[in-house]
């Protein structure tokens, strides 16, 4: 394998309903049931809207945009964008302390971020504002931004004048493992040297309401939310060590979404992969339909491998496009340097997905 198909994990950063970094996110996991799942308050201003809703929300406790970046410009940045744009500038932080990253090298960096449908919450109280007689020329023209499926992203690249590729990959649960294809294929054509590669999602009396609605999360299902951002590299960039290395990612399609046909089609993406990246085993297995209506679909396809399971839903909560970024910290967290973990992830839109990882350093 050459040094550009080498693609590498070399930091990532988090933020759960378990707290901020990779240590909280550990003990979480290492939990025994999801009912310790912590009920964090909603967030400030909306606790009331939550009356009603079956079952718990957990929100990122204590989160505030201005410990993470200067309050100057903050003020009309949406819980979405602040949620990816925290954790972004973590990451920066942490990876700006060796040796081999320079500022032009921050300069060519690119972002691919998952996103199901941007800040719902954005997009409905704007289009309520101009409804209910504030017209459309009386609506701050700063929060517009906000309703676009792209301004976390964005956000993250003009905080920090990322000028690489900027994309927001829309997928439904997988949506993060969809931006980590899409950065994958840039490296590997040349069109990126470093991505920051994640998924958000935010809480929102908005999106709870809608989970619960829809019935495809069991309400048994902490209704949460999360940022994961981390930085996917070509071999060869740095002596650095790698947390992980992805020789392998897929998504794929299931035309006929019934049971047997998306547990077929899963079945189908594993086993590319892992043929693609030569795994002569699975040592451990994070599955991204557990504690929905498509979990035992999933089990069917997964039944071959007697790996060791963390169901990260169960852990985190519903964390709607984050849940594929979740997946990758978690195996990070929880596997042993040289061990192999493979992430799967199923989507009622028909979307199947897979990605391997090779464990390198502790995180």
């Amino acid at each position: 394998m050459s040094a550009i198909d080498e693609l590498r994990i070399t930091g990532i950063s988090v933020l759960s309903v378990a707290g901020e970094g990779m240590e909280v996110l550990r003990e979480r996991l290492a939990a025994p049931a999801a009912d310790e799942l912590p009920d964090n308050p909603p967030p400030p201003g909306d606790a009331g809207d939550y009356a009603g809703i079956p079952g718990r929300v957990s929100a990122v406790p204590s989160f505030d945009i201005t410990d993470f970046v200067p309050k100057k410009g903050t003020k009309n940045i949406d819980r979405t964008t602040a949620l990816g744009l925290a954790a972004a500038s973590r990451l920066k932080q942490a990876l700006s302390r060796r040796a081999h990253i320079t500022e032009e090298s921050w300069r060519s960096t690119g972002v691919a971020m998952g996103s199901m449908s941007g800040s719902v919450r954005s997009s409905i109280e704007l289009d309520s504002r101009v409804i209910e007689g504030a017209g459309i020329d009386l609506v701050n023209p700063a929060q517009f931004p906000n309703t676009t499926m792209n301004c976390c992203a964005s956000q993250i690249a003009i905080w920090h004048t990322f000028r690489g590729p900027n994309s927001t990959l829309a997928n439904g649960s997988l949506s993060a493992v969809s931006a980590l294809q899409y950065a994958a294929r840039l490296i590997r054509r040349g069109h990126g040297q470093r991505m920051l590669v994640g998924g958000v999602e935010e809480l929102s009396s908005h999106t709870a309401w809608g989970i619960r609605s829809k019935k495809v999360v069991h309400d048994t299902v902490v209704v949460g939310e999360a940022a994961a951002v981390f930085a996917l590299e070509p071999g060869g960039l740095s002596d650095a060590p790698a947390l992980a290395t992805v020789p392998a990612c897929a998504v794929g399609f299931a035309p006929d979404r019934t049971g047997a046909g998306f547990t077929e089609a899963l079945r189908r993406v594993v086993a590319g992969v892992l043929r693609q990246s030569g795994a002569g085993a699975v040592d451990l297995v994070l599955p991204g339909a557990e504690g929905t209506v498509l979990g035992e679909a999933e089990h069917a396809a997964l039944t071959d491998l007697s790996a060791r399971r963390v169901d990260v839903r169960g852990a985190l909560g519903e964390c709607g496009s984050a849940t594929g970024a979740l997946q990758v910290a978690a195996a990070l967290a929880l596997g042993e340097p040289g061990s192999t973990a493979l992430i799967t992830g199923l989507d009622v839109s028909g979307a199947v997905g897979a990605a391997v990882l090779r464990i390198g350093a502790a995180s």
